[in-house]
């Protein structure tokens, strides 16, 4: 339980003693009604829809490069795009979540997404690849801004668990676009994946137009500078910017895994159906598992939840530089998938509870974009390291950098607990 006023929560203040820690017994968490229910799975539907038109290329990438003569470091620009689009696309559009935009916003990531996707079916050239890409960022940066706002507000309480069926719903999505996109390209060629994937997000652009709830008004709708709608100005409390790395440790791997995991795999010997079929055992997991580590993170407190869950994935990431099997590499995969599903909504979590009520989209778009831009950066070298020194350098690299950042997450929160904390005077401490 968060009590009124204190919004930076049990990962960001010490005015409020988690219960992991303390053994406080804290009332039951209510359980949503059928209209909020409803509201969240029809956002996680769609999210899977969207997202599985931006995973296909994730499960062809391999096949893409032999076809239009794309050298390896070239797959860097192409990922990169995607990161920064996503970036740019979070910090400029986000705080339009909380003004009460979030309907439009899923409305033109759709639109934006189908078209992006069917364009990657038609390109024949780098720069269109790029271009493809840097819609499907703009895509995903609206929609998810805006379904992250909407599961978090219709059941504050619940934010945990809602942003963990939300990643679930999102990892499916991604998962399925490769498996998908593999079966159809055997039967109808390279392009046909694109165009039936776009095809499935035109489809829900439909849906959510028709038939999506009306979302209750905001309360408040901030006036915000130019400067503050992007929500750097929030980096300015420092529980903020301890949930902001700790979402960038968590985004880190990604980077490396959108450019690298089809090419890695193939090297290895792995067909492209196993590859398709690789990130659907990594998918399994995940959206198995993950409102129950959603639930985890809302018992648990977003930094304990946190530190957990990256202190396991760290060996995790190590082992996929040394491992020289594609099968043991794809069984992996699903061990880092299990330590994800707490992971992701505990970095979700921990940005929730940091940020001023009014403005939880536009720190949800802050931890993404920070996240995403780590990745990008890390998805456009990822292949030039690969390339020049190996995948241990790359994953231990990788994993460097993942540990370096959470360390210096906890340790901001630390501190912020403390200075949160009122100093105690002689005579307070003789009574």
């Amino acid at each position: 339980m968060q009590p009124p006023g204190n919004p930076g929560g049990c990962f960001a203040s010490g005015r409020y003693r988690c219960p992991v820690n303390t053994g406080d017994h804290l009332p039951p968490i209510p359980a949503m009604t059928r209209e909020q229910r409803t509201t969240l799975y029809m956002v996680m539907g769609v999210t899977m829809a969207l997202d599985a038109g931006n995973g296909v290329v994730f499960g062809l990438i391999a096949e893409i490069q032999d076809r239009h003569g794309i050298t390896t470091p070239q797959l860097g620009l192409i990922s990169g795009a995607l990161f920064a689009a996503s970036l740019l696309g979070l910090l400029g559009f986000a705080h339009l979540a909380d003004k009460g935009h979030a309907r439009t916003m899923m409305l033109s990531g759709l639109a934006i997404g189908a078209a992006g996707t069917a364009w990657f079916g038609v390109a024949t050239h780098l720069w269109e690849l790029v271009a493809a890409r840097t819609l499907s960022g703009i895509s995903i940066s609206l929609f998810i801004s805006a379904g992250r706002s909407i599961v978090t507000r219709i059941a504050p309480r619940r934010a945990g668990e809602n942003l963990g069926k939300l990643v679930g719903a999102e990892v499916a999505g991604f998962v399925l676009g490769p498996t998908i996109g593999v079966g159809l390209a055997r039967v109808g060629g390279l392009s046909l994946p694109f165009y039936v994937l776009g095809g499935v997000a035109a489809v829900a652009l439909v849906f959510v137009a028709f038939r999506f709830p009306t979302l209750d008004p905001l309360p408040h709708r901030p006036k915000l500078s130019v400067w503050r709608t992007t929500g750097v100005d929030l980096l300015g409390n420092r529980r903020v910017l301890a949930a902001a790395l700790l979402a960038l440790a968590v985004y880190l791997p990604v980077g490396a895994y959108d450019s690298m995991w089809s090419r890695y795999l193939t090297d290895l010997g792995a067909s492209t159906t196993f590859v398709g079929t690789s990130l659907t055992l990594y998918g399994i997991p995940m959206v198995l598992l993950a409102g129950v580590g959603g639930r985890l993170v809302d018992r648990w407190g977003p930094r304990v939840s946190g530190q957990r869950a990256v202190s396991a994935m760290l060996p995790v990431i190590v082992a996929y530089g040394v491992l020289r099997s594609y099968w043991l590499v794809a069984l992996t995969a699903i061990v880092e998938a299990i330590v994800g599903s707490l992971a992701n909504p505990s970095a979700q979590a921990a940005m929730v509870k940091a940020c001023p009520p009014e403005r939880i989209a536009a720190g949800q778009g802050l931890a993404g974009g920070i996240g995403l831009c780590g990745a990008g950066l890390l998805a456009s070298v990822a292949p030039a390291v690969y390339d020049g020194f190996g995948p241990g350098v790359l994953f231990i690299g990788v994993a460097g950098l993942v540990g370096a950042t959470a360390a210096t997450a906890l340790t901001l929160d630390t501190a912020a607990q403390r200075a949160s904390k009122p100093s105690l005077t002689p005579a307070t401490q003789r009574g």
